[in-house]
């Protein structure tokens, strides 16, 4: 079962005619004109740094997918709406991560050729992405950039104790047959990344911690 997100409510992505959320162009944007544009893999035109945007409509970072706020970097030409925050422009291009310890992952700005529809799903979440992409061709494992850079442990609002990353519920223990999210009270499908609190019994799903916004 394939459970939804706020990387799948907030990706842009496109089925048939269908659109996700659209990305505007700011009306107003704070920056030094003396700062000179940058050039970036994901993107074919420089891309401006600005510190603070103001818009009155959403904007959603074409790395990540999650809405902008804080230091930018958007493309130079006018016509053009690409944007990613300054923490998706300063992301490693090679990866090792723990969730997948044979493989290094590759950064891809755009899911492979190779996969239909050009969405991918990512290995933590289990929900689509367009976006950035932490990828092994050789194993077909893709993360989704936020899902990969979760901390091992974080403390939540909702719960008094540290909470620890699992990469399945029955990584916490074999004898676990189902796992319900404490937070918002979903299944939680093996595979799906967790944190949990084996002093309390209580864990939530990954994209439960996962903010609306950078």
């Amino acid at each position: 079962m394939l459970l939804r997100s706020k990387w799948q409510n907030n990706f842009i992505w496109r089925f048939g005619d269908t659109l996700g959320p659209k990305m505007a162009k700011p009306k107003h944007l704070k920056h030094s004109p003396l700062r000179p544009c940058v050039n970036h893999f994901s993107h074919s035109h420089p891309l401006r740094p600005i510190d603070q945007i103001q818009a009155e409509d959403e904007l959603i970072c074409s790395g990540c997918g999650l809405e902008v706020t804080g230091r930018t970097f958007i493309c130079s030409k006018s016509w053009c709406d690409f944007l990613v925050h300054k923490s998706c422009f300063d992301l490693e291009f090679e990866l090792q991560h723990k969730s997948h310890p044979q493989h290094t992952l590759k950064l891809l700005s755009t899911p492979p050729h190779n996969y239909s529809r050009k969405i991918y799903f990512c290995n933590a979440c289990r929900d689509y992405g367009t976006g950035f992409d932490y990828h092994c061709k050789i194993c077909q494992y893709d993360l989704h950039v936020g899902c990969a850079n979760l901390p091992k442990t974080l403390k939540h609002k909702d719960h008094q104790h540290l909470l620890t990353l699992y990469y399945s519920f029955t990584s916490i223990k074999d004898s676990i047959q189902s796992f319900v999210c404490d937070l918002c009270g979903q299944n939680v499908p093996n595979g799906i990344w967790v944190y949990y609190c084996e002093q309390c019994d209580f864990g939530i799903h990954s994209r439960c911690t996962i903010p609306d916004k950078y």
